[in-house]
C-alpha cells in the first residue's frame, strides 16, 4: 500500500472506513454521512445491511473500483467499505424550507445543481451567508460534498450556515416555487440579465455545474432563466462567481435598499 500513501500523502479528514466505523455512522450519527462508497469485489450480509441502512437514511451508494478506495483512505485498508463525511448537520430540504420567514418577509437561498469543485461550493457556501440567505442546498449525486474542504474554502461559514441535502434538483425547485419564491437559473446564453428589473424580494438562485451550467430539468423548472453581462472575451464566470454577483444583487435591491429608506423617514 506503500505507494498509495506517498501518492495521497496523509489520510483525508473527510472520510470514514471499515465495516464497524461505517456501520456506527450510519446507526448512531447518519445527518453526518453523506454517501457511501463499495467496493466492487467485496462480499457478505453485512454489505446488506450497510445498503439497507443507506436507503432508510436516504444516503445514496455506489459501487467503485479499489484504486478509489485507496485514493480515499489514503492507503489504508479499508475493508471494501468508505464513507464519506459532512463535519455538520446536513437538513434535508424540506426542513431548509421549514425554516425559511413566511410571506411577505424577505428570503432568498441558493441551490447547487451539481457543482462539482469543492472550493467553488466552499466560496458559493460563504457568500451566501454574507448576502443574507437563509440556506444554501446541494444534490447528494454527481457533485461536490460538504466535507472538510469546503468548510476550510468557506472560512468556516458551511460550520454553522444551513446547508440541505436534495435528492433531485427539479422537484426541490418546485417546492419552493410553493414557498413563493421566484426561481431564477443562472444561464450565461439567457436573454435576460439580472438587472433587467429588480429581483423579488423572495428569490431562489439555482446555480450550474462548472462543466455544463444549470441541467435541462432544472433550467426548465425555474421561473426563468438570467445571466451576469460581461464585457471581455472570457465567456463566461466561474460558478461561485457568478452565484455571488447574483445573491450580492439581491441583497442591494432588497435588504441595502430598504435599509436606505427606512433611515429617510
Amino acid at each position: 500500500m506503500k505507494h498509495y500513501q506517498e501518492r495521497q500523502g496523509k489520510s483525508p479528514d473527510n472520510y470514514c472506513w471499515g465495516k464497524n466505523p461505517v456501520l456506527s455512522l450510519l446507526t448512531e450519527n447518519s445527518s453526518h454521512c453523506l454517501k457511501v462508497f463499495i467496493s466492487k469485489t467485496i462480499r457478505g450480509f453485512w454489505i446488506d445491511k450497510i445498503k439497507k441502512l443507506c436507503s432508510e437514511g436516504g444516503i445514496p451508494f455506489t459501487f467503485v473500483g479499489n484504486d478509489a478506495m485507496f485514493a480515499m483512505t489514503g492507503g489504508e485498508s479499508h475493508q471494501g467499505i468508505v464513507a464519506a463525511v459532512s463535519p455538520v448537520n446536513v437538513l434535508d430540504f424540506n426542513e431548509a424550507l421549514d425554516i425559511v420567514p413566511r410571506v411577505p418577509e424577505l428570503a432568498m437561498a441558493i441551490i447547487m445543481d451539481h457543482v462539482e469543485d469543492p472550493r467553488n461550493m466552499g466560496a458559493i457556501i460563504r457568500s451566501a451567508e454574507a448576502a443574507g440567505a437563509v440556506f444554501a442546498a446541494f444534490p447528494l449525486r454527481r457533485g461536490a460534498l460538504p466535507t472538510g474542504t469546503v468548510a476550510k474554502t468557506s472560512a468556516g461559514a458551511s460550520l454553522r450556515f444551513p446547508l440541505a441535502s436534495l435528492g433531485n434538483v427539479a422537484g426541490a425547485i418546485k417546492e419552493a416555487q410553493k414557498m413563493d419564491f421566484w426561481t431564477v437559473g443562472l444561464d450565461e446564453e439567457a436573454t435576460g440579465t439580472i438587472y433587467d428589473a429588480p429581483l423579488p424580494g423572495r428569490c431562489l438562485f439555482v446555480v450550474g455545474s462548472e462543466g455544463s451550467g444549470v441541467s435541462r430539468t432544472a433550467g426548465a423548472s425555474c421561473d426563468e432563466l438570467l445571466r451576469v453581462p460581461m464585457e471581455g472575451a472570457c465567456g463566461s464566470l466561474n460558478a461561485s462567481v457568478a452565484a455571488s454577483v447574483c445573491m450580492f444583487e439581491w441583497a442591494r435591491v432588497n435588504r441595502i435598499s430598504k435599509v436606505r429608506s427606512e433611515e429617510k423617514r
